[in-house]
């Protein structure tokens, strides 16, 4: 008969794992720093300096990449500066790359121009590209304007000159995207009015995490719908700023959300970051 033996070897086991996923901190508006794994950084819609007083350019740790969802002055402000400070790449729509190479005088061969519903391999990730739309908010109120009727607004809310036109086609090319890194962990980014499309390119992608626009009218109730839509484990917000002006209180209005999440007998989570503070999402084995 076979002799039996123990299952245990003799040596020491380790009881906890961790395989960092990324790290990251949100700075203001649509503005991210994402370090991938093997610190390649990533920054999104760069708008500090215009908007805090606690946060600058210097406090940023890289930006390999940047990349601009679209080109209103409160998600592109702070190109150039980043830019001159790391010399990484600019990813943007090819409708606005000739501009923004100009505006901000930044050499063409750092411009990554893309077009929407794209995959592009790059040597520290994948991207892929969608059709975003700009939230109409405006038009919902009825304050819109016609091209005829348009002001300069950036010249308005920051004196700077030249950049009216990059505004104007702001609110009409808008890039949504996922970013892929080597291990294969996925972030979508969507921000504007055209979700349920980007939802159901998301069920096919299958990403682990979204970072998606506040929009300031959307229930907590909406929220957590979006969530379960694109079938991800963590949602969080971008471009909830504008809570600050409101008085709203964003902590309690994601503790709706994850109540919301939890009522539908989702497992995922919402998670509202605390402004610059690093985060680090891994995937994990502890003992229990």
């Amino acid at each position: 008969m076979e002799k039996k033996h123990r299952a245990v070897f003799p040596t020491p086991y380790r009881s906890t794992e961790a395989s960092e996923c990324i790290r990251f901190r949100y700075i203001y508006c649509q503005c991210y720093e994402i370090v991938l794994p093997g610190g390649v950084t990533i920054v999104t819609d760069p708008f500090i300096s215009g908007a805090v007083d606690d946060f600058t350019i210097d406090d940023l740790s890289g930006a390999d990449y940047i990349i601009l969802s679209h080109t209103h002055f409160d998600h592109d402000m702070d190109t150039r500066k980043i830019w001159v400070k790391f010399h990484g790449r600019i990813i943007c729509l090819k409708e606005v790359a000739m501009d923004i190479a100009e505006f901000f005088d930044i050499p063409y061969s750092n411009i990554y121009a893309v077009s929407e519903n794209c995959t592009y391999y790059m040597p520290d990730f994948t991207l892929q590209t969608f059709h975003g739309l700009h939230d109409n908010r405006k038009a919902r109120e009825g304050t819109d304007k016609k091209p005829s009727e348009q002001g300069d607004t950036t010249l308005k809310r920051f004196g700077i000159e030249g950049h009216f036109h990059l505004d104007c086609m702001g609110a009409m090319f808008m890039m949504n995207w996922v970013l892929t890194t080597k291990n294969n962990f996925k972030i979508a980014f969507h921000a504007g009015q055209d979700f349920d499309e980007y939802a159901r390119h998301m069920m096919e992608i299958q990403p682990n995490i979204m970072i998606r626009h506040r929009i300031r009218t959307c229930s907590p109730a909406e929220y957590a719908r979006q969530c379960e839509a694109a079938g991800v484990q963590y949602i969080m917000p971008w471009h909830h700023s504008n809570a600050l002006i409101t008085g709203e209180d964003l902590n309690a209005y994601f503790e709706e959300v994850n109540a919301e999440l939890k009522k539908r007998g989702s497992l995922a989570k919402a998670f509202n970051p605390d402004p610059y503070q690093w985060y680090q999402l891994y995937l994990g084995i502890q003992t229990c």
